[in-house]
């Protein structure tokens, strides 16, 4: 029977530094693709994602980046939705 390893803080710095990787590597879309997809991906029209994204000069986004600023015009928040 193989040996079950205790966590340690070492684990959890590594798993730390792994999500922070995963999340710097994420793949980023370009504007007109997300807002094509965007009732798919985000659950809002086509002209909710143009209001959300004015004023945002980026060309591409990650997914996450995109619901969160569509959360904020939304919602004034990132939490909801």
């Amino acid at each position: 029977m193989p040996a079950v390893k205790k966590a340690t803080s070492n684990t959890n710095e590594a798993s730390a530094e792994e999500q922070i990787k995963s999340f710097v590597n994420e793949q980023k879309f370009s504007r007109d693709k997300l807002r094509s997809n965007s009732m798919k991906l985000f659950g809002v029209t086509q002209s909710t994602f143009d209001g959300a994204m004015h004023g945002h000069k980026e060309k591409e986004f990650t997914l996450k980046e995109a619901k969160a600023i569509i959360n904020v015009w939304l919602y004034g928040k990132e939490g909801k939705k």
